[in-house]
């Protein structure tokens, strides 16, 4: 951290995921109420997920900074239908999944961060909030079961949810290693019932410096862990949702031209450890442009 400098990054994710599930009542709507019930039937859902975030850094002191981070997401979904035995089947006003893109500013971070170094060991830790400014809905079971067209996705939290992270990492010339963790904690329902689910990550990095640094490969093993996500104190229709998994990734920064840096890293899952419901994705694209402004001078 340097006093008087502003860091900048913008960063994007691309991911194209599918999942499907059997639609049967009460998830059905009204119809359940009848005489006869309308026979179940199964929803594939293929949504294309993006994000653009822009992180900025100011350090006050060698010791402290405070980081922003605006997210700005973008979910394309595209919803299909069949029979249980795999025919397809015309479903025209679906209430549950819409053919449609939905944009929106996610939940903004506000973190101050601190340092030290003693030697090759840098150490740290954050401790912020994030701001309720994406966009939320009315619960979607709720909606459901009364026959409404609903939107399950949640660009935001409509609470502030406290951020707590730490790490270290040491310098071996020229290759420098990495261990960090952060949990973002749901402690309370916003004005519709909605309690989104408590996130935490586990990171371990490894990275080597070339051509003086102008070229920094690594990788990356990580382990992410989401919590239940409830609506008016308990579980959706879908059930439980708490999901925990093993995240492989790698990357490579370059130093084009100095203080500028690009980066093109993949991430993809190599374990699922719940049996919660999830989307499938072959991996997770992320580029990002880097630079800092030494505003004291």
């Amino acid at each position: 951290m340097e006093p008087g400098r502003l860091s900048l990054r913008l960063a994007t994710s691309l991911v194209n995921a599918t999942t499907q599930h059997v639609a049967e009542c009460p998830d059905l709507g009204p119809e359940c109420q009848g005489p006869v019930p309308p026979v179940p039937f199964r929803h594939h859902i293929a949504q294309t997920m993006a994000e653009a975030a822009l992180d900025a850094s100011y350090g006050i002191d060698s010791w402290l900074a405070v980081d922003l981070r605006v997210p700005l997401r973008i979910v394309d979904t595209r919803p299909t239908y069949s029979e249980l035995d795999g025919t397809p089947k015309l479903v025209p006003d679906d209430i549950h999944h819409h053919d449609a893109t939905r944009v929106g500013v996610g939940d903004p971070w506000l973190v101050g961060r601190v340092g030290a170094t003693r030697g090759p060991l840098l150490l740290g830790a954050r401790l912020g909030a994030t701001v309720p400014l994406g966009d939320t809905g009315p619960d979607p079971y709720e909606l459901g079961r009364r026959g409404i067209s609903h939107e399950h996705l949640q660009l935001g939290t409509g609470t502030v949810m406290p951020i707590v992270g730490g790490g270290l990492s040491v310098s071996l010339s020229p290759f420098q290693l990495g261990l960090g963790a952060l949990r973002i904690f749901s402690l309370y329902e916003n004005a519709e019932g909605y309690r989104a689910a408590s996130r935490s990550f586990v990171s371990t990095s490894a990275s080597v410096a070339l051509l003086d640094g102008v070229v920094r490969p690594s990788l990356s093993f990580d382990w992410t862990h989401e919590s239940e996500e409830l609506w008016d104190g308990g579980l959706g229709d879908e059930g439980p949702t708490a999901r925990s998994e093993l995240v492989l990734g790698g990357a490579v920064a370059w130093r084009f031209y100095d203080p500028w840096t690009l980066e093109a890293g993949v991430r993809t899952r190599v374990a699922k450890l719940t049996s919660a419901a999830s989307f499938d994705y072959p991996a997770l694209f992320q580029l990002s442009v880097s630079t800092h402004f030494d505003l004291a001078e």
